[in-house]
C-alpha cells in the first residue's frame, strides 16, 4: 500500500509539474503570437521548428522507450561498469549517427527547405533555408536528451525529469522579449535551448555515478537491438505528429498565415489534451506492463475498459467547451499585439476541428503501449503508415478546395481512424475490453453532460455579455455543474480503481 501511496505523490508531482510546463511551453507561444502574428516568417519558423518539435522529439522518444528496459536490465542483473559501458556505447552510436546527419542536413538543407515549405519562392527561400541550417543539429541535442530523461526516470528523479523544458521556454521567451523579430537568432537560441536540456541532467548522471568512454562497439548485439526496434515504435508512435508536419507543409500552398494559424491551434490542442493523457498513460504502463508480461489477458481488459470510462469523463466535456468556445478560447489566449481577429478565426478553426483528433490521439497512446507490452512492435507501425498514406491523400483532395478546414479535419478523421483500427486489433489479441459497463457509464454520462450544456445555453441566449458574463463565467459554471452531478451519481469512483 505505501508503493501504491508513492506511486500516486509521483504521479501527482510530475503531473502538476507538467501543467507548469506546459503551460510556461503555451506562453512561449502566446508572446510569439504577439510578436509575429500569422505572416509569412511565422510561418516559415513553424514548419520548421516542426522538425525538431515533432519529428526530432519523436525520435528521442522512441530510443528512450527501447533504452529504459534494457538500462533497467543491466542494473537489476549485471555490473557497473557494465551498465556504464553500456549506455556510453548507446550514447557514442547516438553521437556518431546523429551528427552525421546532421552534417548531411546542413550540406542539403536546400534541398530538404523545398521539400518542408514547398509553397515558399524568392527571397524567402534564402531564410528558410539558413533558419534550417540552424535548426538541423537538434538532431543531436534532442536525443541525448530523451535517452538522459529516460535514465533520470529509472533512477526515481521523475520530477527533475519533468522539468527540463522550464529552462527552455524562459530561454525562448527571453530571446523574444529581447530580439523581438529576429528569426533567425530565435532559431539559434531554440537550437541552444534544446542543448540546456541535455546539460542540465548531467550532474545526475555524474552522482549516478555513470562514465563515458566514447569508445563505439558496431558489434554490439544490444545496441543493434535498439536501433532495430528504433523504426517501428518511431513510426508507430508518431501519427499525431506526423500529421501535423504534413499539414504545415500542403498550408504553405495557401494564404499567408495559414500554416501559423495551423501551428497555433495544433498547439493548444496537444497542450490541453497532452496534460491528461500523459499523466493517465504514465500510471496506466507500469499496471499494463506487469499484466502482459504475465498474459493476464483479463486484468489487461478490466484496466482498458477503466482507462476509457475516465477518457469518456475528461474529453466530452473538453469537446462540448471546444465546439462552443473555440473561438472566444482562442481569443482570450492569442489575440494581441499583431495576431489581430483575423487570425483568431483562422486559428480558431484549426483548433476546434484538430480538438476532434484527441479520440485517436489519446488510442494512439494508450493501444501503441499495450502492444509495445506485448514485444510487438510492428503492428502499430504498419497500422500508422496506412493511415499516413490516407492522410496525405485527404490533403491532396481537401486542401485546395477547403482549405484550413480540410486540412484540420483530415487529422482528426486519420487519428479516430487509426483508433477504430487499433481497438480492433486489440480486441483480438487479448479479447473484447468494451464492454458492457462502459456502455452504461456513456448513458450515466448524459446527465451531467446535459446540465453542462443547460448552463451553456442560457448564457448564450439569454445573457449578452462580454469575455466574462460571455464566456468566463459559464465556462466555470458549467464545468462546476458538471463535476457536482458526476460527484452525485458516483461517475468519480472510476478515477479510485
Amino acid at each position: 500500500m505505501s508503493n501504491e501511496n508513492k506511486t500516486g505523490k509521483t504521479f501527482i508531482g510530475v503531473s502538476i509539474i507538467i501543467f507548469f510546463s506546459k503551460l510556461l511551453g503555451f506562453l512561449r507561444d502566446i508572446v510569439f503570437a504577439s510578436v509575429f502574428g500569422t505572416t509569412i516568417l511565422t510561418d516559415l519558423y513553424q514548419v520548421i521548428f516542426s522538425l525538431p518539435s515533432l519529428l526530432f522529439s519523436s525520435i528521442g522518444t522512441a530510443l528512450s522507450s527501447v533504452n529504459i528496459p534494457d538500462l533497467t536490465y543491466f542494473i537489476s542483473h549485471r555490473s557497473q561498469e557494465e551498465r556504464n559501458y553500456y549506455l556510453s556505447n548507446l550514447f557514442a552510436h547516438i553521437s556518431l549517427w546523429s551528427s552525421l546527419i546532421c552534417v548531411i542536413g546542413i550540406i542539403f538543407a536546400p534541398t530538404i527547405t523545398q521539400i518542408i515549405v514547398p509553397g515558399v519562392t524568392g527571397e524567402i527561400i534564402d531564410i528558410a533555408t539558413t533558419l534550417t541550417r540552424i535548426m538541423i543539429p537538434t538532431l543531436l541535442f534532442v536525443s541525448l536528451t530523451y535517452v538522459t530523461t529516460g535514465v533520470l526516470q529509472v533512477h526515481g528523479y521523475f520530477l527533475l525529469a519533468a522539468t527540463i523544458s522550464i529552462p527552455f521556454n524562459i530561454v525562448i521567451i527571453a530571446s523574444l522579449v529581447l530580439k523581438g523579430e529576429d528569426l533567425i537568432f530565435l532559431g539559434y537560441i531554440t537550437t541552444v535551448g534544446w542543448l540546456l536540456q541535455f546539460l542540465i541532467q548531467l550532474p545526475v548522471m555524474i552522482k549516478e555515478k555513470y562514465r563515458f568512454f566514447w569508445r563505439i562497439d558496431f558489434r554490439d548485439e544490444q545496441i543493434v537491438n535498439i536501433f532495430k526496434q528504433l523504426i517501428p515504435i518511431l513510426l508507430g508512435n508518431s501519427l499525431l505528429q506526423l500529421c501535423l508536419i504534413i499539414d504545415r507543409s500542403f498550408a504553405t500552398y495557401l494564404d499567408e498565415g495559414t500554416t501559423a494559424a495551423l501551428a497555433f491551434g495544433s498547439n493548444l490542442f496537444v497542450t490541453i489534451t497532452s496534460i491528461f493523457i500523459v499523466a493517465m498513460t504514465s500510471v496506466v504502463f507500469p499496471r499494463l506492463s506487469k499484466y502482459c508480461l504475465d498474459l493476464d489477458f483479463k486484468q489487461i481488459r478490466l484496466l482498458l475498459a477503466n482507462v476509457f470510462k475516465v477518457l469518456l469523463f475528461i474529453l466530452v466535456p473538453y469537446l462540448v467547451l471546444v465546439v462552443t468556445y473555440h473561438q472566444e478560447i482562442i481569443g482570450l489566449v492569442y489575440e494581441r499585439g499583431a495576431f489581430t481577429g483575423e487570425s483568431t478565426v483562422m486559428t480558431s478553426t484549426a483548433f476546434l476541428f484538430y480538438s476532434f483528433a484527441v479520440i485517436g490521439y489519446a488510442c494512439q497512446e494508450i493501444f501503441n503501449r499495450v502492444y509495445y507490452a506485448l514485444k510487438k512492435f510492428r503492428i502499430p507501425m504498419l497500422v500508422s503508415i496506412v493511415c499516413i498514406a490516407i492522410k496525405v491523400l485527404l490533403d491532396l483532395l481537401l486542401s485546395q478546395s477547403t482549405g484550413i478546414i480540410g486540412i484540420s479535419a483530415s487529422t482528426a478523421i486519420c487519428l479516430l481512424l487509426y483508433g477504430i483500427i487499433m481497438s480492433i486489433l486489440v480486441s483480438r489479441e487479448i479479447g473484447g475490453f468494451l464492454r458492457r459497463d462502459l456502455f452504461f457509464y456513456g448513458l450515466k454520462l448524459i446527465m451531467p453532460v446535459a446540465g453542462m450544456i443547460m448552463v451553456i445555453l442560457c448564457f448564450k441566449y439569454f445573457i449578452n455579455g462580454g469575455i466574462i458574463l460571455g464566456f468566463l463565467l459559464p465556462l466555470t459554471l458549467s464545468g462546476c455543474l458538471y463535476l457536482g452531478i458526476a460527484y452525485v451519481i458516483g461517475l468519480h469512483k472510476t478515477f479510485m480503481n
